[in-house]
C-alpha cells in the first residue's frame, strides 16, 4: 500500500453492566479506554456498543448522557477534535430499539477523513 496509514483502534463492547451500575463501573471502563487511547495512539477510534442504557433500559438509559459527557470532556481525547456518536435510545419504538451504539473518534493530526 503506498502513502501514509491511520493507525486504526476498533472496539466492540458489550456495556450493559456499566449503566446499571455506573458510580461504580463508568471510572474504571473509561481507565481501560483511555489507557488504551494513551499507550495506542490510533488517529481514528471507532466504538460499537451493545446493551448501550443497560439491560434494564427504562431505568438505566438516564445515564448515557453522562457517560458520553464524561467521555467527550475527558483529557484523553482533547487531541481528537472530530467525533461521531450515534446511539439509539429510543426505547419506547420497541420494533425497532436496538440498544446498540456507534462512537467514532479522529485525532488532529489525520488530515483527511
Amino acid at each position: 500500500m503506498e502513502g501514509d496509514c491511520t493507525k486504526t483502534m476498533l472496539i466492540t463492547a458489550n456495556v450493559g453492566s456499566i449503566f446499571e451500575e455506573p458510580d461504580a463501573m463508568f471510572a474504571p471502563w473509561l481507565k481501560a479506554f483511555f489507557q488504551c487511547i494513551q499507550t495506542q495512539k490510533p488517529g481514528f477510534v471507532a466504538i460499537h456498543c451493545q446493551e448501550v442504557g443497560g439491560k434494564n433500559y427504562e431505568a438505566s438509559m438516564q445515564h448515557v448522557n453522562q457517560f458520553i459527557k464524561t467521555l467527550l470532556s475527558c483529557e484523553e481525547l482533547h487531541k481528537y477534535d472530530r467525533a461521531r456518536i450515534f446511539l439509539d435510545e429510543d426505547y419506547t419504538a420497541s420494533d425497532k430499539f436496538t440498544a446498540l451504539g456507534n462512537m467514532y473518534f479522529i485525532h488532529e493530526d489525520v488530515p483527511d477523513v
